[in-house]
């Protein structure tokens, strides 16, 4: 291959990496004029975080009332489902789904300013998906009631920030139809 050629394919390359990288950034006139001109869409637009990057996380805690000897409130507890081995993570996480699945089922969810015990709340698939979630992670067979509340966590650089974000009502608690962590059938 010729100089010549090599040098205007790393010209033409090159521009288009510059112009690509401006219309990440500046989505404005100018590269709406650009990517007009430019056939097939060979100006990409990554919006991987549009149209607002998410600054922060929502976690999913329980809390179990036992009845009997040692009967109350229970300690919180976080519905996490981990994450993926590191060697395989980038291949393969399907523990990331579960996540991801619970950051939006909590965004579809009312925030703490509006009125949380609505029936319509209630009846959301939202809400039923994280109940049941939750009520399968019982144990305990003297627990009565459970309640889950969705928390928001961010970090300002060097503070990690926590806030309620939606409470949940209490609800019953039947232990009998309940599987054991142990009994339950795991995707592999």
């Amino acid at each position: 291959m010729s100089y010549f050629v090599v040098t205007v394919c790393a010209v033409v390359l090159g521009a288009w990496w510059v112009v690509s990288a401006i219309h990440q950034i500046d989505s404005g006139r100018w590269t709406r004029g650009i990517r007009h001109r430019i056939p097939i869409g060979l100006l990409p637009g990554w919006t991987f975080f549009a149209p607002n990057p998410a600054r922060s996380d929502s976690r999913l805690i329980w809390h179990e009332y036992v009845d009997g000897a040692h009967g109350g409130w229970l300690p919180w507890q976080e519905l996490h489902f981990g994450f993926a081995p590191p060697h395989r993570r980038w291949l393969w996480n399907p523990e990331l789904v579960l996540n991801k699945a619970v950051s939006d089922l909590a965004n579809n969810l009312p925030s703490g300013d509006e009125e949380t015990a609505s029936r319509t709340t209630l009846i959301s698939a939202s809400y039923v998906v994280l109940l049941s979630a939750v009520v399968q992670q019982i144990e305990n067979p003297e627990t009565v009631r459970v309640q889950f509340a969705l928390v928001t966590t961010s970090w300002d650089g060097a503070n990690r920030h926590s806030a309620v974000s939606f409470l949940g009502e209490e609800h019953d608690a039947d232990a009998e139809p309940r599987l054991r962590r142990s009994d339950r059938v795991h995707p592999s």
